[in-house]
């Protein structure tokens, strides 16, 4: 499947160019479809190795690509199509069963992985690499794995002063009867504890973005408001499984760094003159309150 944000579509449709432009990165993607699936293939076995996971099977393979402007942040078709086809597996992997294995929480909760990894595949910061490559146990017995890839256009005659980027989705379920034998709880919070570290190593190379000049300060502005939202919502879900402010900030500080990246950039930004005050002013204010510790 192949879907394009509303902006770009009508770019598309207004330019001959513009359409011939969208379709060449589209295809660009198309082309590595069969050598990127078997990277994903090799660090999927890898995953599973570490895991002393021998007996998987597959439930479920596809990979289908969304093209949008490199700002642009949306909760969209793709994430829906990779959680259908995660309900259509979890019917069929436990056909009669009242209570499926993985809640309906879980599920929404993985909505937010699928961007997440789309979103690191988009990014240019080279720190997001290996967010771009996700295996999420789902449920006992039942793993989701997401690997994206992108590439992307600048053409200010056609699009104006941003890029189109085209990103790959590819997604794999599999199942395990050794690992529902070796699991015996499971909770969405586990994906929400993981996601939220990796959304927060996000933000924080937002700012790199923005002093490196590959983001405007309305991009960052943007991306950084649907970030901050991403967090809060999954800061909130935590509180609702019962964890309290100080378990979060634990968790929040177990991944070092950000703050040092992004105390970094400040430096930079601060030379480049008073249209970024805005990004200054949140990013300072974050560090005082420890946001990034």
């Amino acid at each position: 499947m192949v879907c394009r944000s509303g902006s770009v579509e009508r770019a598309a449709d207004k330019s001959t160019k513009a359409a011939e432009q969208v379709k060449k990165l589209e295809d660009a993607l198309k082309s590595r479809s069969e050598a990127v699936k078997k990277e994903f293939y090799d660090e999927i076995d890898t995953h599973l190795a570490d895991a002393k996971i021998t007996d998987a099977r597959q439930l479920e393979y596809a990979s289908d690509i969304k093209t949008e402007y490199t700002s642009e942040f949306s909760l969209d078709k793709i994430a829906g199509v990779v959680v259908s086809a995660l309900k259509a597996a979890i019917a069929a992997s436990a056909p009669g069963v009242e209570k499926p294995a993985m809640s309906e929480e879980a599920i929404n909760a993985y909505v937010d992985v699928v961007n997440t990894v789309a979103e690191a595949a988009k990014s240019n910061s080279e720190s997001s690499s290996s967010l771009s490559f996700s295996m999420t146990r789902l449920a006992p017995g039942m793993f989701g794995f997401l690997k994206a890839t992108s590439t992307n256009i600048r053409d200010e005659d056609t699009f104006g002063s941003e890029e189109v980027t085209s990103t790959a989705i590819y997604y794999r379920l599999m199942q395990s009867i050794d690992d529902i034998k070796n699991q015996a709880e499971f909770g969405e919070a586990v994906i929400d504890a993981a996601n939220l570290k990796k959304m927060k190593e996000l933000q924080a190379g937002l700012t790199d973005l923005l002093a490196e000049g590959k983001l405007t300060v309305d991009e960052w502005i943007a991306k950084d408001g649907a970030y901050e939202g991403m967090i809060q919502t999954i800061r909130d879900r935590l509180k609702a499984h019962g964890w309290d402010e100080k378990q979060i900030a634990v968790l929040e500080s177990s991944v070092s760094g950000h703050a040092r990246r992004v105390s970094g950039a400040l430096s930079k930004l601060r030379s480049m003159g008073s249209e970024f005050s805005k990004a200054i002013e949140v990013s300072e204010e974050r560090l005082r309150v420890g946001h990034f510790n």
